[in-house]
């Protein structure tokens, strides 16, 4: 069983209760889960959060809980090229919107669980669990922590030191997806955890996520499992790379990306990516990663008083390419997803 550090179920406690009336909040506690099963590519994106707005600042002066739950799934065997795929993604628009009162965070025993209407995750690091039904997808499934949690601020600050905490964690799924259409047996799945808090009056997504906006890259396999985070307008990247059971933490200049072929979305008439080429340089050599989009799913965040972003997600397929010492070791058939999180429109007033 891997140690998860510092990372304990207290940290799954909300902060609704401590945030008070001057500050904003953001809160997630979500997991993707990346697989395959009888032919079935999947990619589901499951989480809770808690966001409060206040008066002058970046979000709505509001307060609301969301319940998102996002499915792709998609036929193995098809070509590798991005389709106009059907997908669920449910939460974010504001009919779903809900009260906090809806939602309750409370410890059991050695838990922290996120109740909130037709869905349940409990944190008991170094296991997780996702159970009930929303937006007409069941759960039933339990993830192990796989790598020591990569953490983006320093996990000894307190919100006395900074306004934020942030980390992900890399872990192996099993149990059930299903919809009224099909149930999905996740066996060994790559699932990737976010807790992301903000608890203060600077974030704004508007200004943060100009340009390219924020670009996830997550990629697993045999013997190979790798998280990359970047933002290339404040020139900041992270990457956590397994290899055959060692464990890797690199940043910045040690990691590159390029969009290599995009794709005209006839849903949204957006050019997005498709294909892309992603480098991670370590102590031991490289590993180039080339990743190829099948099916996406988008949708926008509403809660910002300055503008939206919009949101892609890719279900994807990738190879890798190792060097170091001795000759070159190019592993195919790996499982890989890509996120991007940019600003999509902002509110102009005057010239």
């Amino acid at each position: 069983m891997i140690n998860p550090g510092r990372l304990t179920a207290e940290e799954y406690v909300d902060y609704r209760g401590v945030v008070g009336p001057k500050r904003q909040l953001w809160e997630n506690n979500g997991w993707s889960i990346r697989g395959q099963d009888n032919g079935v590519d999947y990619l589901f994106w499951g989480s809770p959060y808690f966001i409060q707005g206040i008066p002058g600042a970046s979000y709505l002066p509001e307060q609301i809980a969301l319940n998102q739950t996002l499915l792709i799934t998609h036929d193995a065997s098809a070509p590798n090229e991005l389709v106009d795929n059907d997908f669920i993604a449910v939460g974010w628009d504001r009919v779903d919107y809900l009260s906090w009162d809806k939602a309750e965070v409370g410890q059991q025993g050695s838990s922290v669980i996120w109740q909130f209407p037709g869905r349940t995750y409990a944190a008991s690091p170094p296991s997780w669990s996702i159970s009930g039904s929303h937006a007409q997808v069941g759960t039933d499934v339990s993830i192990d922590l796989i790598a020591k949690p990569m953490w983006f601020t320093d996990p000894n600050e307190g919100f006395d030191q900074r306004a934020d905490r942030w980390w992900i964690a890399n872990g192996s799924a099993s149990g059930q997806i299903w919809t009224e259409d099909q149930t999905l047996t996740i066996t060994n799945a790559h699932a990737v955890h976010e807790r992301h808090i903000h608890c203060g009056t600077s974030h704004d997504p508007i200004s943060l996520l100009s340009g390219r906006g924020v670009v996830w890259f997550i990629v697993s396999g045999e013997g190979i499992t790798c998280a990359v985070l970047a933002r290339p307008f404040k020139k900041t990247a992270w990457a956590q790379l397994t290899l055959n059971g060692q464990t890797i933490e690199v940043k910045d200049d040690a990691i590159t990306f390029t969009t290599e072929r995009t794709w005209l979305d006839p849903a949204t008439e957006m050019v997005i990516g498709q294909t892309w080429r992603v480098v991670v340089r370590h102590p031991g050599g490289q590993v180039e990663f080339r990743i190829q989009a099948k099916a996406r799913a988008y949708y926008l965040w509403n809660f910002l008083v300055d503008g939206k972003t919009m949101l892609y997600w890719w279900l994807c397929t990738a190879s890798a390419t190792l060097s170091g010492n001795g000759p070159d070791e190019r592993i195919e058939g790996l499982v890989a997803e890509a996120h991007l999180n940019r600003t999509f429109y902002r509110r102009h007033v005057g010239r």
